[in-house]
């Protein structure tokens, strides 16, 4: 049975990068795009996705895609990341990067057999998730104090771990992500966002300041 699905992409630095990520998105469930136009910079990505998510949970979606601007996906990888989150009782599954985990490129995703089954491990890879609204709901929304980015996604992995419920990663569902298309941040902020991430966590977590 089709499902709501909300998809929620950031607009930042490469519009060509995003046109490419979402002509490559196919799914037999009903879909809305939930678009946050951050051209400017102005949002930090944490309240970017933020923002992308709390649209779909108000449109009623069942499921959460949230996707980088510069991937690509492979014609199963959405209803497969679904079927296995549904079958699993998954609250935060990951496709797998066909580029860090077998060294493949964009013209080999295209030409990549569907899976029929792969494997699924306790990992996280934040280019592309798909995250249920209840445990959105349970976890609570990305910390916006990560500016521009940088950790936002580390703090999340650590909050799902600490209620039990940590970031999943199946190879049922491969996609490709170029790495960095959108650019980089100043190592300053790199290491504020660091800084925050360590003085926050480290009286719940001792080892917080292994975290790179």
């Amino acid at each position: 049975m089709p499902l709501k699905l909300g998809a929620v992409f950031v607009n930042f630095r490469r519009p060509d990068l995003l046109l490419a990520a979402l002509n490559s998105l196919e799914t037999r469930h009903r879909l809305k795009l939930c678009l946050v136009d951050n051209a400017a910079g102005e949002l930090s990505l944490a309240a970017a996705w933020n923002r992308g998510i709390e649209s779909a949970i108000s449109w009623g979606a069942d499921w959460i895609l949230v996707a980088n601007d510069d991937i690509l996906f492979h014609p199963c990888t959405v209803d497969h990341l679904v079927e296995r989150a549904v079958d699993r009782a998954y609250g935060f599954l990951c496709p797998v990067d066909v580029k860090k985990e077998f060294g493949l490129g964009p013209a080999d995703l295209s030409a990549l057999a569907t899976p029929t089954d792969g494997e699924d491990r306790q990992a996280a890879d934040y280019a592309c998730f798909l995250l249920s609204p209840d445990l959105f709901h349970a976890v609570g929304p990305f910390d916006e104090n990560f500016r521009p980015a940088y950790f936002e996604d580390s703090d999340y992995n650590l909050r799902l771990g600490l209620a039990g419920t940590p970031a999943m990663l199946t190879t049922y569902a491969p996609f490709f992500h170029h790495c960095g298309g959108g650019g980089g941040i100043s190592a300053a902020a790199a290491a504020r966002n660091r800084q925050y991430f360590v003085t926050k966590w480290k009286p719940v977590v001792p080892w917080a300041e292994n975290f790179v």
